[in-house]
């Protein structure tokens, strides 16, 4: 059994957490926390597989939606504009309208 295996385990019986995927979760956070790389790497990626808004991408990589949209831009990526129906960009308009009267 590998150290790593055996940390593992003692954390687990000592209480430490609940089960093993709790341990998983609070160790990636962790690492994420300490490797701000990374959490940019997991936020492009998240949203370049449309599962997260461009919004929650930058409060995942902990830095403003200008900066996020920079990076992609450095990787030669685009920002994802989410389609709009007729009727809801007449609706948006309308609430425009109403409110510059």
């Amino acid at each position: 059994m590998k150290l790593l295996e055996k940390e593992i385990n003692v954390l687990l019986k000592k209480g430490f957490y609940k089960n093993r995927e709790e341990l998983i979760e609070d160790a990636c956070r962790a690492l994420l926390r300490n490797r701000p790389h990374l959490r940019l790497e997991v936020a492009i990626s998240l949203y370049e597989n449309e599962e997260i808004s461009l919004s929650k991408a930058a409060e995942i990589a902990g830095i403003c939606i200008e900066e996020f949209k920079e990076s992609l831009k450095d990787r030669g990526l685009s920002v994802k504009v989410p389609p709009i129906s007729k009727e809801e960009l007449e609706e948006q308009i309308g609430t425009i309208l109403k409110v510059s009267e």
